[in-house]
């Protein structure tokens, strides 16, 4: 099937049923993503009569499946094949519960502003979890421009965080910092404002329509200094009331985004996912494997919390590649 595909949609469904994401305790974001995307494609290629062996999916293997592969063109080079796991208990994790006891919370990881790409990306999600809702989306835009020089080996980030928490801030840190250090600061901030900002309007146009919609309530941006963010509140009719930072690359909090959230009760949370999140996940998944991908176009996670108990009941990815060749 794979083999006249130019796109795939990944559908990791419920990662806290998988036994081997349970074994392997302690990993990062970026092992999480990429052993669920194995496991995916390696349960899709089985149930299929079709197992991807060293990246050659074949095609002429035609056993019966209960797993959903839809093919949504009829031409080759245009055809998208979307790929879930059926046994997953998604759905039955979501119906143990009323939904006005759920809280949705997804964070989206996308590289350009296409305002197509991100809502394939959050119409997959309200179809993977079949709710007319969700609580709360965060955007991570981190076009190549930005993080092309910035980018880190995971290895080196000593500073894992399994999920986003309340941010700590160490006052003192902050008032030991020099003039010159905030000023630097500053300065990073601003270029990297000016390189981030259009892309962002752009794509929180899209999410503000959700917004206005019902779909959803809650917006937040991830991994923008504190001169960038004042200037997104002040330009977007739906304000952020979410904001993430990445310790992992900050020793402390920046003051101007401290202060700015604090005066506009905007949440400052922690996060240890890394810019290039989505093409080291495809180069340890897909490239990796033998299929022409060198970056994922886009992905989101969905965290289904039980409001009376904060218990995480749902954790998964909702993924999309462009595939770059045929030959495998």
């Amino acid at each position: 099937m794979l083999r006249s595909a130019s796109k795939v949609t990944i559908n990791t469904g419920n990662v806290l049923n998988l036994i081997d994401i349970k074994k392997k305790a302690g990993q990062n974001v970026t092992e999480e993503l990429s052993e669920s995307i194995k496991l995916t494609l390696t349960e899709w290629g089985t149930q299929n009569g079709s197992p991807i062996t060293n990246g050659a999916a074949h095609a002429e293997s035609s056993g019966h499946s209960d797993y959903v592969v839809v093919s949504t063109s009829a031409a080759a080079d245009e055809a998208v094949v979307n790929i879930t796991r059926p046994h997953d208990d998604v759905h039955n994790k979501m119906a143990e519960e009323e939904r006005k006891n759920l809280k949705i919370g997804v964070k989206i990881f996308i590289n350009e502003d296409s305002t197509s790409a991100l809502t394939e990306c959050l119409e997959n999600v309200f179809a993977a979890l079949r709710t007319e809702h969700i609580e709360n989306v965060i955007l991570s835009y981190n076009p190549d421009i930005v993080h092309r020089d910035d980018i880190r080996d995971d290895n080196n980030q000593k500073n894992n965080f399994n999920k986003a928490s309340p941010i700590s801030v160490n006052n003192s840190n902050i008032a030991r910092m020099s003039s010159t250090e905030v000023e630097a600061d500053n300065e990073a901030d601003a270029r990297k404002c000016e390189a981030i900002l259009p892309g962002i309007k752009t794509l929180w146009a899209v999410l503000e329509d959700y917004v206005k919609n019902g779909r959803v309530q809650q917006l937040g941006v991830a991994d923008v200094g504190g001169g960038c963010l004042r200037k997104l509140h002040a330009w977007a009719l739906v304000k952020p009331t979410i904001a993430q930072i990445n310790l992992a690359s900050c020793c402390v909090v920046p003051p101007s985004l401290h202060a700015f959230c604090k005066a506009n009760d905007v949440q400052l949370l922690t996060h240890a996912d890394p810019p290039d999140l989505l093409s080291v996940a495809a180069a340890k998944t897909l490239l990796d494997a033998g299929i022409g991908c060198n970056n994922l176009d886009w992905c989101a996670r969905y965290q289904v919390h039980i409001k009376c108990r904060g218990v995480l009941a749902l954790k998964g990815y909702v993924c999309k590649a462009t595939l770059r060749n045929k030959s495998y």
